[in-house]
């Protein structure tokens, strides 16, 4: 029984440790009025990415290659440029929830999951007994995730901030996590 609660807890502790960042974007996209469908869905898209990237380099023994998964950092930092130059030329709201579908939102989670990836594959491997449980909580914690995401998102201070300013963060954040892929 000892092996399940230390399992248990590394999934929430990695979980929470990798995904912090995620919350972010998270809250943007709900902000930003994207529906609960698209960014629930594409969320669990992406994330299952990162697992299946996981489980097999777990599965091989061998993580995935770090400068390749640096690469995925270009996406956020694209979007992030593309957005802040519409802006900047005076093209209203860049960042509609029109903008934002299921397979997007699942790349960007994605591409925000090099260290999700670097933290799970050894995890993994040591606790391969117990990778059935760290899927379902991590499952479990997506939810969680989305949900909290979605009350601080609909706040109505965080609203008027990004109705106000969302059009220059929105992109700079975006611009922020692809450099920090990349140099991570």
């Amino acid at each position: 029984m000892n092996q399940y609660v230390a399992a248990l807890a590394a999934s929430v502790t990695t979980f929470a440790a990798t995904n912090i960042d995620d919350a972010l974007l998270l809250t943007l996209f709900f902000a930003r009025r994207v529906p609960t469908r698209r960014i629930v869905a594409g969320q669990y898209l992406g994330f299952a990415a990162i697992i299946a990237a996981s489980l097999i380099g777990a599965w091989a023994a061998l993580s995935v290659p770090h400068r390749f998964i640096r690469l995925l950092g270009l996406m956020p930092l694209a979007i992030g440029i593309r957005y802040l130059l519409r802006a900047r030329h005076g093209e209203s709201e860049p960042l509609r929830a029109s903008n934002f579908g299921v397979a997007s939102i699942a790349l960007l989670t994605l591409s925000n999951g090099a260290d999700n990836v670097g933290v799970y594959v050894p995890l993994f491997v040591v606790a391969r007994a117990q990778v059935w449980l760290i899927l379902i909580a991590y499952a479990l914690l997506v939810a969680i995730w989305c949900f909290l995401a979605r009350r601080v998102g609909k706040h109505p201070l965080i609203l008027r901030s990004l109705d106000r300013g969302g059009h220059w963060v929105v992109p700079l954040v975006f611009i922020g996590l692809g450099v920090y892929v990349l140099k991570s």
